[in-house]
């Protein structure tokens, strides 16, 4: 039996580029501004719906710029910013995973690694992370070793 996550451990839902396009194009009708809203940014939502895309030349713009928008909302969705260090997207994913804990495969699933990062490199982080207390480890009801937060 799977344990359900407390809401605030749970990742933020992901954003879809297809709706992305969807929302911006109710600009058509007059409604500016709902993809920067999706996009998790409220402030220029705001602004856009207020001038009307400012004056039609941002809502424009944003029509070539949906696509970065959406990534950038997926990755501070997932607790993760552009080019975050591995340690701290391994802190972020052990606060996700609750009592549950992650598995090394886990990590190598879920974080944003470069290509050139060699796989050893996450397990030494984790150690690190061990040594530095700041994780803890322990197994789970199958047998197989998880990571913790403390």
């Amino acid at each position: 039996m799977t344990q359900a996550r407390p809401l605030a451990a749970r990742p933020r839902q992901r954003r879809s580029l297809a709706a992305g396009y969807l929302l911006w194009a109710l600009a058509l009708v007059g409604l500016c501004g709902l993809q920067r809203f999706y996009a998790r940014k409220p402030v220029s939502g705001t602004l856009w719906l207020c001038t009307l895309g400012l004056c039609g030349v941002g809502q424009l713009l944003d029509l070539f710029l949906i696509p970065a928008l959406i990534e950038q909302a997926n990755r501070q969705g997932d607790g993760l910013a552009l080019g975050e260090p591995v340690d701290r997207q391994l802190l972020a994913l052990a606060r996700r995973s609750g009592a549950a804990g992650f598995t090394l495969n886990d990590a190598l699933l879920e974080l944003q690694l470069p290509a050139d990062l060699p796989r050893e490199r996450v397990r030494e982080e984790v150690e690190r992370l061990l040594f530095d207390h700041l994780l803890d480890v322990g197994n789970d009801e199958r047998g197989r070793v998880v990571y913790r937060e403390p």
